[in-house]
């Protein structure tokens, strides 16, 4: 059964098993109306398929007279500050992000360089009704293109420019960094950044070609080469991004990963050093995010707000709060200061700019944070109603209150357990935390049989 998964996350599937040429213009005609036809920044990440469903996009929206401005293969932050500073209406990315090679994808992103929250992303589904009521354009393209070659410089720039980034300790330091970007589109951008900012760079899989060598996600297990190139380089610090950048996984210098909920914790732990002693500001993340932070945020007086797990929503909260940091457990990092989108350029900038200030190794510093063990895991439910299952579960944990906000998560003094539907899989992922990893390999352990006698 073809698989095509459309949410605030974007429209993604297996290429050509659901998601083809015919769904790219439909969603491209039905987003250039949404924009009213405007300004749009087009990018794409390194993978083979990009670069053809990136010319569909592109004459897709030169038929609906739109002013283009490409920005070829980058991050997907590169392409949202775009679209932020370029005063565009929007912007349409090709990437599948951490899925496999043989997935392809578009996000949206509106004016302000965010991705389509919950109203908009309903708009742009009564624009793809009509779409395909009338069927898509096929008319005489007489939009503009604009290649834009210096995006990613642009981008570093800005980085630089930021006031939590400390240049100057930094290339006082010169930490040796081994990159890994997994030949995605971070490959390019990342080290030319470190390189700016004083680092000595070691590029681990940056030929910006889409092969990936290991698995798309950043995670431990699939950074075995990364790990063992920090020992043998004596390096200070390994770190890895997924195949669009946004997110950012850090390996200490013995080779040991933090795992992606630490990188969040350690760029807000440089935040809230550096803040002024009256700066109330709140940190943003999501329901699935580590409690270390919690803890952290309790050491300098601050709250910690959540929200459902999606790039968008914490955005917007952070927008509404006028927040210090905010970001996602997964590696992603969202500084309002530079703009609303998770960014492995400014997740990279503060975490260095943290080793650079304190003197200490990435492990030394990770030591004095608060530590606990998370176990993320997955059901796949296809076939299945996911939102019946999650009701059976709050039903059976009424007791203890669970929070329904966003799937099902229940709270426990020093522990927690959180089930949510997939924005973007066929599966119901399974979070688990607590202050050891046999309790969370527990929990996720006894909730996943609970799920599969549900099924």
């Amino acid at each position: 059964m073809p698989i095509l998964i459309s949410g605030i996350s974007g429209v993604r599937g297996i290429i050509d098993d659901g998601f083809d040429v015919d769904v790219v213009k439909v969603y491209t005609q039905a987003f250039a109306q949404l924009m009213q036809n405007g300004r749009i920044v087009i990018a794409q990440d390194s993978r083979p398929s990009g670069a053809m469903f990136k010319d569909v996009v592109e004459l897709t929206l030169r038929r609906m007279g739109c002013e283009i401005i490409d920005c070829g293969i980058c991050p997907t932050p590169t392409a949202q500050l775009m679209v932020k500073d370029l005063d565009a209406r929007g912007g349409i990315i090709v990437t599948a992000s951490h899925n496999p090679i043989e997935w392809n994808a578009l996000k949206f992103v509106g004016a302000e360089g965010l991705f389509l929250d919950s109203e908009e992303h309903e708009q742009l589904q009564s624009e793809l009704s009509k779409v395909k009521e009338d069927g898509p354009t096929e008319g005489e393209p007489t939009g503009t293109v604009t290649i834009l070659n210096e995006r990613i410089e642009r981008h570093i720039e800005s980085v630089i420019k930021l006031d939590l980034v400390n240049t100057a300790a930094i290339r006082q330091r010169r930490p040796k960094v081994v990159i890994d970007a997994i030949n995605g589109a971070g490959s390019e951008a990342l080290p030319a950044f470190l390189e700016r900012i004083g680092c000595e760079v070691i590029k681990l899989n940056c030929d910006n070609d889409g092969n990936f060598v290991h698995t798309p996600e950043p995670l431990p297990e699939n950074l075995m080469d990364l790990r063992k190139e920090v020992r043998r380089q004596s390096a200070d610090i390994g770190i890895a991004t997924d195949p669009d950048a946004d997110r950012l996984a850090v390996i200490d210098e013995f080779g040991n990963p933090l795992v992606e909920e630490y990188t969040l914790v350690l760029a807000a732990y440089h935040a809230l050093r550096n803040a002024a002693e009256d700066d109330r500001r709140p940190i943003v993340t999501n329901l699935s995010t580590t409690m270390a932070l919690d803890e952290l945020a309790k050491r300098y007086g601050r709250q910690v707000l959540r929200t459902p797990v999606g790039e968008i929503h914490v955005a917007r909260r952070m927008q509404q709060q006028d927040s210090l940091i905010g970001g996602e457990g997964n590696g992603g990092v969202i500084l309002a200061e530079s703009h609303l989108g998770r960014d492995s350029l400014v997740a990279s900038g503060l975490i260095l700019s943290l080793m650079a200030e304190t003197g200490q190794s990435i492990r030394e510093i990770a030591n004095d944070l608060p530590r606990y063990e998370m176990v993320k895991d997955k059901i796949n439910v296809q076939g299945y109603q996911p939102a019946e299952i999650l009701s059976s579960l709050a039903e059976k944990y009424a007791s203890l209150m669970p929070n329904l906000e966003d799937g099902v998560k229940i709270t426990w003094k020093d522990r927690w357990v959180h089930f949510r539907d997939s924005n973007t899989e066929p599966i119901v992922r399974i979070f688990a935390e607590g202050s050891n990893q046999t309790v969370a390999v527990s929990l996720v352990k006894e909730f996943k049989t609970e799920i599969q006698n549900l099924m």
